[in-house]
């Protein structure tokens, strides 16, 4: 058989898988063509500098993957691998505050053992409200661990906004869905809280898969009186962090894959709609933290002119990205039989490789990125690095007067920067640069586009 003929039937078979009907997975929205806004130049006020470099590595080996960041006075609350949250004090003590799930096998057994995400602090109690995107959204107290589960994966009451038996759809059972990845949590004043489910096809260690799909992203709302969520925003690509505005007028919620944050209004005229606050940002959107005067912005995978975003890239093409997403099925099925038939560890770490998004760190770009924003949506300035001492960086919290803690989901440490006296006096000013204007908000896109 000559080589032509191989190529022609190999290409034949590709074609076949990308395109017959009824092959795994059944995703919750088609594969369609997606839009992804251009990415804002490296120019300006996101021009490169180095005011991230030599970042310190706090706990160093002791710190697994340390995604979320949540600081209070001189404690610092962070949430590991392994479904433990941390508690650091300012002297280098660290205390176990809670462990979610079981013990782990092994550093690649996050879906029995969790991986926690977001956390915030609680408003109605000595609390922390924590998100894993295994176990589900906890309430743990502080002192005495205590752990109570607000939303679970299996049995979550997740209504589709105001309905009644005449406008309940087959479109309102698809949005009131389970939860698949609950990432991130903003708590309000009365103690509900807004959370993000990033993705509704995969499991989060099957994060390539899921943003090779369509968006099922969700931002929701959690009332704490009735124990139920509501969804307010659907297609999200990617949800990701949230943050409530100073007056809780609205809430925000990032988007890893469209590289963009959502705003969705919670009063005045708008109430009850949505649009974007800012669009083409230099990377995928991880944690929001907010204060009075404006919000941080983790950027986890940098993106720019040069170092384009694969998913960005791929987003154009729904034929291509159902290929790759069958394919990876088609390869991790026989090590999900074999894991779920036998308990095998290696079949167990098998099936958490294939797809994981950690596993394509080394390609990412070596720029580190921190955005300062105000409530209005301008840029008021960007911390870079270009020593990969704090890349892919999840969240930035201020600590201290003049420190800032990074938290990562692929770092054995937690990073602190010193934050130079321009950069502490353009906080205290809080004045955006000229040119820094996000693009004119968009009323909510055609479905395909999100």
């Amino acid at each position: 058989m000559g080589l032509k003929s191989k190529l022609f039937k190999a290409s034949l078979v590709l074609m076949l898988i990308a395109i017959l009907p009824g092959l795994p997975p059944k995703t919750v929205f088609p594969f369609k063509p997606i839009s992804i806004a251009p990415v804002r130049p490296l120019t300006g006020v996101l021009a490169p500098n180095q005011l991230l470099n030599g970042a310190e590595r706090l706990h160093e080996g002791g710190l697994q993957q340390p995604e979320g960041v949540a600081v209070r006075g001189n404690v610092t609350y962070v949430t590991v691998y392994g479904g433990k949250i941390l508690e650091l004090g300012d002297q280098g003590s660290v205390r176990t505050v809670a462990k979610l799930g079981p013990e782990c096998v092994g550093t690649y057994s996050e879906r029995i053992c969790g991986r926690p995400l977001g956390i915030d602090f609680d408003t109605k109690g000595n609390n922390l409200i924590v998100a894993d995107p295994y176990l589900g959204i906890w309430q743990v107290h502080i002192k005495t661990g205590e752990k109570k589960l607000l939303v679970s994966k299996d049995n979550a009451i997740i209504e589709d906004g105001p309905t009644t038996p005449t406008t309940a759809t087959k479109q309102s059972s698809i949005t009131a869905r389970q939860p698949n990845i609950p990432n991130a949590v903003a708590v309000a004043r009365n103690g509900d809280f807004y959370w993000s489910d990033t993705a509704s096809d995969f499991l989060f260690e099957d994060a390539i898969q899921a943003v090779l799909c369509n968006p099922s992203g969700r931002l929701l709302h959690y009332s704490r009186a009735d124990g139920k969520s509501r969804v307010l925003i659907d297609e999200v690509y990617g949800a990701n962090g949230v943050v409530l505005s100073p007056d809780e007028s609205f809430v925000l919620v990032g988007e890893l894959g469209g590289q963009l944050i959502r705003r969705y209004y919670l009063k005045g005229p708008k109430a009850g709609t949505h649009d974007v606050l800012i669009d083409g940002l230099p990377g995928a959107v991880d944690n929001l933290n907010g204060d009075a005067t404006g919000f941080w912005v983790g950027l986890v995978i940098a993106a720019d002119q040069s170092n384009p975003s694969f998913i960005a890239m791929l987003a154009p093409f729904p034929n291509l990205r159902r290929l790759l997403v069958r394919l990876f099925v088609l390869v991790e099925a026989p090590f999900r039989l074999w894991y779920d038939t036998t308990g095998s560890d290696f079949a167990l770490w098998v099936t958490h490789h294939i797809g994981h998004l950690g596993g394509l760190v080394p390609l990412f770009p070596d720029r580190g990125t921190v955005l300062r924003m105000d409530w209005e949506g301008n840029i008021v300035f960007a911390l870079h690095n270009d020593d990969t001492s704090s890349h892919v960086i999840s969240q930035a919290v201020p600590v201290g007067t003049e420190h800032m803690l990074l938290g990562s989901p692929v770092n054995q440490w937690l990073g602190r920067v010193k934050l130079t006296p321009e950069t502490l006096a353009t906080l205290r000013g809080q004045k955006a640069t000229t040119g820094t204007q996000p693009k004119k908000a968009a009323t909510e896109p055609p479905r395909e586009e999100l």
